[in-house]
C-alpha cells in the first residue's frame, strides 16, 4: 500500500493511500482559509471539557448536487478539497477543525479556559460520490483500515494529542452536512469522559471477554474465528452493534492480516444489514474505541454503532431523562433486536 502526501497551497498536507502509488498532477486549488483557533471551557457542573469553534457555523452543509467538495476536482469546472482526477482513500485537516493546536489563548474570568489543541481530520472513502461501506470493494474497506492505523500511530506521537478516535455520521439524521461517504478523526488534548470511564472499566476486568460466549451464542449478528459483531446486552440504542476482536487487543494497529480481512468483512456485513433492515442507508453514529498508548495491555478494541432509532423505523430522541439525567429508557430488548439483525446478514 501506498501513501502520498502533497503539501496543499495553505502549507497543510493532503495525504493520499492507495494500492498504487498516486504520481497525478494538481489541478486549481480551493483558496486557502484561515486557521481555526478553537478554545475550550471548563464545565464546572459535568466535570468536563466543552470545546468552541466559532468557524464552523461557515462551513459547507448541503451544496448543490453538481458541486461536491469531496470529489476529485480535477474533473470538474470548480476545485475541491482534492485537485486530483482521481484517489482511493483522502485524509486532509478540517477547514473547521473544533481541535487545532495554535498560541492564541483566550482568557475569561467567569470559567476556566484552554486552547483546542490537537487536530480534526476529514476522511474521504472513495472517489465515487455514493460508494459507501456497503457499496465498496473489501480491499477498499482494508485500504480504509490502514489508514486509520496510520494516522493512530501518527498522531499519538504527538505531544499535544492525548487521545485519536476516527468515527463517521452517516445520514441527515446524525448531522451530515456532505453526502460524499467519509469520516471523521478527532486527535483530542485530553482524554474523553466516556473513553475514561472505558479505560477504569477495562483496567478492572476484560468485561467483554467475560461476556464473550454469551455474545457468541444469544446476542451475536455476526461473526468469525477472529472477530464478533454483536448488539450488546446492555445496548442504549435499539439497534446498537458493537464490532471486537474476540482476542484482547488494543487498537487495529495490533491486527495481523487475518484479522484484517475479518474485520473489514464484519463492518461491511453490519453496515449492509443495517441498510437491508431500514430498506434504505440507514443513519449511524459509528465510533472506534481504541486504547489512547499504542502498547496498552488492558483496553479491549471494538467499534461502536449507534442508529438513532427506537423500535424499527421510529427515531430516538435524546429526550429528558437522557438528555438531562444521563439515563436512557429502551423500548426494546437487545437479545430481541440481535435476532431481528441477525436475519439481515448478507
Amino acid at each position: 500500500m501506498y501513501k502520498r502526501k502533497f503539501e496543499r497551497n495553505d502549507k497543510r498536507d493532503l495525504l493520499l493511500f492507495g494500492y498504487s502509488e498516486h504520481l497525478e498532477l494538481p489541478s486549481k486549488q480551493l483558496e486557502p482559509t484561515e486557521i481555526p483557533k478553537p478554545h475550550m471551557r471548563w464545565n464546572p457542573a459535568r466535570q468536563e471539557w466543552v470545546t468552541y469553534s466559532d468557524s464552523r457555523k461557515n462551513r459547507t452543509a448541503f451544496p448543490p448536487k453538481e458541486y461536491c467538495p469531496l470529489c476529485p476536482g480535477a474533473n470538474l469546472d470548480f476545485p475541491t478539497e482534492i485537485p486530483f482526477k482521481d484517489f482511493e482513500v483522502a485524509i486532509f485537516p478540517n477547514r473547521w477543525a473544533s481541535f487545532n493546536s495554535h498560541n492564541q489563548s483566550i482568557t475569561l474570568k467567569e470559567v476556566l479556559t484552554k486552547n483546542s489543541n490537537g487536530k480534526c481530520e476529514v476522511v474521504v472513502y472513495s472517489s465515487k460520490h455514493l460508494d459507501t461501506i456497503a457499496q465498496m470493494p473489501l480491499d477498499r474497506i482494508k485500504l480504509l483500515l490502514h489508514a486509520w492505523i496510520d494516522r493512530y500511530e501518527e498522531l499519538l506521537k504527538q505531544k499535544d494529542i492525548e487521545y485519536v478516535m476516527p468515527f463517521e455520521n452517516r445520514g441527515e439524521e446524525c448531522g451530515v452536512t456532505l453526502h460524499h461517504p467519509h469520516g471523521q478523526i478527532y486527535a483530542f488534548p485530553f482524554i474523553p469522559p466516556v473513553i475514561k470511564k472505558e479505560i477504569e472499566a477495562f483496567k478492572k476486568d476484560n468485561f467483554l471477554l467475560k461476556l464473550m460466549n454469551k455474545l457468541e451464542n444469544k446476542y451475536y449478528v455476526y461473526q468469525d474465528k477472529n472477530i464478533i459483531a454483536a448488539v450488546p446486552p446492555f445496548a442504549r440504542y435499539a439497534y446498537e452493534i458493537w464490532i471486537a476482536p474476540k482476542r484482547q487487543l488494543p487498537g487495529p494497529w495490533a491486527f495481523n492480516d487475518e484479522e484484517k480481512e475479518s474485520f473489514a468483512i464484519a463492518m461491511q456485513k453490519v453496515v449492509k444489514a443495517y441498510d437491508s433492515f431500514m430498506g434504505k442507508k440507514c443513519p449511524y453514529i459509528m465510533g472506534l474505541h481504541a486504547a489512547p498508548q499504542i502498547n496498552d495491555s488492558n483496553f479491549h478494541f471494538h467499534i461502536e454503532f449507534y442508529p438513532p432509532l427506537r423500535y424499527e423505523d421510529k427515531p430516538k430522541i435524546l429526550a429528558g431523562s437522557e438528555s438531562m439525567a444521563g439515563v436512557f429508557v429502551m423500548d426494546v430488548l437487545p437479545e430481541e433486536t440481535a435476532i431481528t439483525l441477525r436475519k439481515h446478514i448478507q
